[in-house]
């Protein structure tokens, strides 16, 4: 007997025992036997009209016409079909998994289920070339396929909306994310995304009030690094360096925490303090402008140089600590602890000495005028 008449017969017979029409068997004769996947589809869309309740059809024609033609919107949208309709029991089981793990996959809903990391994958990798539009369709897709997606999806669909500036809309999903997720460490991860994006929008408030919804025993050093860059963001470099320092040598002497981040982490605290002394040595520059200036001022002033040199001090301990944890320094942080050297300096040796000869001069109580040299910035 010839051997496709055979195969053909054998299928005819396995697709007799099903309660699918003619149009079934000319499916999966053409796909099974002849290999013919056009010919497939057109019985197998025949096929659904004529049974439309039927959740294997359209699972069949998603799985073994479309897909293995890459069309995969196609695919997903016959998939969808499948889950809109009544849960059918696969024609061919099969196991996923091994030992006790081991699981057996009875039902087209099961099945599909399954194909959810492959559509988020899809939509992922789309989304890194640029295709945004075939990216998010794929990764709806897959948060429909199985929902315990959907909190990656829904979180990658609003980074994809973010970065092309749908800052409405990557709210919208990143809320989305964090109402779908039942996975107390993914909705910590979604919210300081979230409080990330509420930073760089400037909605500081907002921002803070999402930082007092996490639980703070389950924050990692890495997670409260977040905190600091909201204070610094926010212009409170004070509460920046506070928070900062400590939790800098928490990360430093952890041996995981990439060398990048320490790096990052250092230059961060290292731009708070040189902003700190910078403000300083501006005040004092200030007040060298003035016509008049009171012993009081000038020893107050004094102690501000002193306080300015170590701000810049401790600026260029965190500058040195950041090339030394960075693996290609770079000339940027080079250069800022060059100036910080600099200030340093010319504290020293120019505002110093000014306030100083201020100060003799009005050895008499009567405070004169200075002669201060033009204003400066240390910026």
């Amino acid at each position: 007997m010839n051997i496709k008449y055979y195969l053909a017969i054998l299928a005819i017979s396995i697709s007799a025992l099903y309660p699918r029409g003619a149009e079934w068997r000319s499916c999966t004769t053409a796909v099974r036997i002849e290999k013919n996947l056009e010919e497939g589809e057109k019985w197998g869309l025949k096929a659904l009209e004529k049974d439309p309740d039927d959740s294997y059809i359209p699972y069949y024609i998603g799985r073994y016409i479309y897909r293995p033609q890459k069309r995969r919107e196609e695919a997903g949208k016959m998939f969808i079909k499948a889950l809109n309709r009544k849960n059918t029991k696969l024609d061919t089981p099969f196991r996923i998994g091994s030992g006790k793990k081991q699981v057996w996959i009875k039902t087209v809903h099961e099945a599909i289920t399954l194909l959810g990391t492959d559509w988020y994958n899809y939509g992922a990798e789309s989304i890194e070339k640029g295709d945004d539009e075939k990216g998010i369709k794929y990764l709806e897709m897959a948060s429909t396929f199985n929902s315990k997606l959907k909190g990656r999806c829904y979180s990658t669909i609003a980074i994809s909306y973010f970065n092309t500036a749908n800052i409405e809309r990557g709210f919208k999903y990143l809320d989305m994310a964090i109402d779908a997720s039942d996975n107390s460490k993914e909705i910590i991860e979604l919210k300081l995304m979230k409080l990330s994006f509420l930073r760089q929008q400037k909605e500081f408030d907002k921002a803070f009030e999402i930082y007092n919804t996490l639980p703070k025993d389950e924050l990692s050093a890495t997670h409260k690094y977040e905190l600091v860059l909201l204070h610094m963001d926010n212009n409170d470099c004070d509460s920046a360096i506070n928070i900062g320092e400590e939790l800098f040598l928490i990360l430093e002497e952890n041996l995981s925490t990439p060398m990048s981040l320490i790096s990052e982490f250092a230059f961060n605290l290292a731009a708070c303090f040189n902003h700190k002394a910078d403000k300083k040595y501006n005040e004092i520059i200030d007040f060298l402008s003035k016509e008049i200036q009171t012993d009081e001022e000038i020893q107050s002033k004094l102690g501000n140089c002193e306080l300015s040199k170590e701000l810049y001090s401790s600026a260029k301990d965190y500058f040195s600590l950041s090339l030394g944890y960075d693996e290609n320094p770079n000339q940027i942080t080079k250069d800022y602890k060059k100036k910080m050297r600099h200030m340093i300096r010319k504290i020293d040796n120019d505002l110093i000495p000014t306030l100083e000869a201020i100060k003799y001069k009005n050895i008499d109580g009567n405070p004169k005028d200075s002669g201060a040299a033009p204003k400066t910035t240390g910026q």
